[in-house]
């Protein structure tokens, strides 16, 4: 049975790669030892990271995955060179903070030294952060870059309509379609509306129709 450090997030059960639409899933898996994964907010940098914690506690290795990084002291990086897979979302968070910049500097030259895989995320390519260590700067610059692209309005629906068969409940194209058209496009808030719906379905035993999408969210 893997183990997880006390401080790693839970992860989120859908976080998977089967329920994820775009190249950027095969490329994270075949990636080397340092991986930085970029793109905009809602791009599914953290769902990828997710994924491969899920996928390494598979294979009974240990995985950690860490976000809202500016929340914790740098030091909650120190020894995690002893984990399987380190994943750290949005660094860019903390990147311009001189201690942060350092500890992130020394689990990278840790992570190389070792078997510790390493994926980092940000909302930009390494090259655009505002690194004040140069040697980090270095150091990110040269790990395998993987972007990360927001999905269009048919991706989009792929992705509800697969995640709602993964949680038992039918999401047809057109109520799809309806949820999509009358609310914000970005998948952070259409995934957290479909776990909405997900609830209401159970409670109340009832089928995803378009009147009932519209009475439960409100469009």
């Amino acid at each position: 049975m893997s183990s997880q450090l006390a401080l790693n997030i839970r992860l989120r059960d859908e976080a998977t790669f089967s329920n994820f639409i775009g190249s950027a899933a095969a490329k994270v898996q075949a990636s080397d030892q340092i991986s930085y994964l970029w793109g905009p907010a809602g791009s599914g940098k953290s769902h990828l990271l997710q994924a491969m914690c899920h996928q390494e506690n598979q294979r009974n290795l240990d995985s950690i995955y860490l976000q809202c990084l500016g929340r914790h002291s740098p030091g909650i990086l120190h020894s995690l060179e002893s984990i399987s897979l380190v994943c750290l979302d949005d660094i860019d968070e903390v990147i311009g903070n001189e201690s942060w910049e350092l500890e992130l500097f020394h689990l990278v030259n840790s992570v190389k030294d070792g078997n510790t895989r390493l994926i980092v995320s940000a909302s930009a390519p390494s090259a655009r952060l505002n690194i004040q260590l140069p040697d980090l700067a270095t150091r990110l610059r040269a790990a395998v870059a993987i972007e990360t692209v927001a999905l269009d309005d048919r991706e989009k629906l792929r992705v509800l309509e697969r995640r709602a068969a993964s949680r038992g409940f039918a999401l047809n194209e057109e109520v799809a379609k309806f949820i999509l058209d009358r609310s914000p496009r970005d998948m952070h808030h259409l995934v957290e509306l479909l776990g909405r719906l997900e609830v209401e379905t159970l409670r109340q035993q009832k089928k995803l129709t378009i009147p009932f999408v519209k009475k439960t969210l409100q469009l």
